[in-house]
Order: structure tokens, then C-alpha cells, then sequence
């Protein structure tokens, strides 16, 4: 579907089965221009070996705010409600909140495609439960199960929290007890890549949906 020369940085399916997608840099595919703070909807006619389908622009980041090369979507998540959860490739600076690598923003459009709006919002603050203490911390990956409460996320190096530490081939859940510009909770372990078989430095980036 034309995109060999791209890197995929963001995953997420939608309920219709439409794939969301961020890359680590600019480029036009299926005739649709998009930037590294972009999110790309892509509408399947067939998945597998022989994939075939339609490519349109979801979320317009500029729009928005999302315009310095820190602002690149590397992690992202849709909730059942609409809202947008992402992860900045770096520290974000908007009119509403301001954070770093290790946080999460939450986005609530009023209007999606290439006119974006809305708002955003601190979901979950890193500095505050120990994802702080070294740039290897930056969240890559996501994914929000809602009816479990539980965030799945990766980083793009090692990391040591309260009770549980691992490496950039790792998964880990975080279950909240307060989220937003307060965060708390509890981490634990989900998925041990050197147990799994995934080798040591094969960073999990944000592909990271279940």
C-alpha cells in the first residue's frame, strides 16, 4: 500500500476495523500528505499478504498545536468515548498543558480530518509514579483496556519504577488509582520480552494494541 519507505511509530484499530497510524517522519501516501504529528486512517478492502485499502488524514496535529520536532506522535490509543490518548516523542507545549516524554495527553476532538479540533488535557503524569529519572523513560507504546482500568505501555529504553524495572523489549501495565496533572497507582509486569523470545534492544514502539 505504498508505504516501504515509511516507519511506523503508532497503532490503533478502530471498532469498524480501519487501522490509525503515525509515522516517524513526513510523507504523502495514497495521495494524502501527513507529518509526524498526523494520524493516518487507513480503510482496508484486504489485510493479509495482499493488503489493499484507502489512506485519509484522521488527525491533523497542527492544527492543534503539535508543531516542534518534539511533538511527533510516537504512542497513541482512541477510548471508546472518542477521547485520544497520546505520547509526544518529546516534551509538548500547548496553550491548555504542558509535559514531557513520560506523559500522556488526552484529546477531546470536536472535530477530526483536515480541519482538527479540540482540546487537550494531562491523562496520566510519569514524573509523578518514577518514569522520570532518565530520557530512556519516554513512553513509546500504549494501549488503554478500559474494562480491566489497565494502561499497557513500552519505553524506548530501560526503565525502574516502584516495584518493577525492565528494558525497552518489555511490557508493563500501570493501574490507576488517580490519573491526570496527579497520577497514582501501581505497575506491574506483562509481557518479559527475553521470555517471550524478543531480543535484547528490539525497542516495542507504539504498535502496542490489544
Amino acid at each position: 500500500v505504498g508505504l516501504s519507505s515509511f516507519r511506523l511509530d503508532g497503532l490503533s484499530r478502530l471498532p469498524d476495523g480501519d487501522l490509525l497510524l503515525s509515522f516517524n517522519a513526513g510523507g504523502t501516501v495514497g495521495g494524502v500528505t501527513f507529518d509526524d504529528s498526523d494520524i493516518v486512517r487507513f480503510t482496508p478492502t484486504q489485510l493479509g499478504a495482499a493488503t489493499a485499502g484507502t489512506f485519509s488524514l484522521w488527525f491533523d496535529g497542527s492544527d492543534v498545536g503539535l508543531t516542534t520536532n518534539g511533538e511527533d506522535i510516537n504512542a497513541f490509543d482512541v477510548l471508546e468515548d472518542g477521547t485520544i490518548i497520546i505520547s509526544t516523542q518529546a516534551g509538548h507545549r500547548l496553550a491548555s498543558v504542558r509535559g514531557n516524554d513520560e506523559d500522556l495527553l488526552a484529546f477531546t476532538p470536536s472535530s477530526l480530518g483536515a480541519t482538527t479540533s479540540g482540546t487537550f488535557a494531562r491523562y496520566f503524569d510519569g514524573s509523578d509514579v518514577g518514569l522520570a529519572s532518565s530520557s530512556a523513560e519516554d513512553i513509546d507504546a500504549i494501549s488503554i483496556n478500559e474494562s480491566l482500568g489497565v494502561i499497557s505501555m513500552s519505553t524506548i529504553g530501560s526503565f525502574a519504577v516502584t516495584g518493577l524495572s525492565g528494558a525497552d523489549e518489555d511490557l508493563f501495565d500501570f493501574t490507576p488509582s488517580t490519573l491526570g496533572s496527579s497520577t497514582s497507582g501501581s505497575f506491574a509486569a506483562f509481557v518479559i520480552g527475553s521470555v517471550v523470545g524478543i531480543p535484547s534492544g528490539d525497542d516495542i514502539i507504539g504498535a502496542c494494541e490489544f
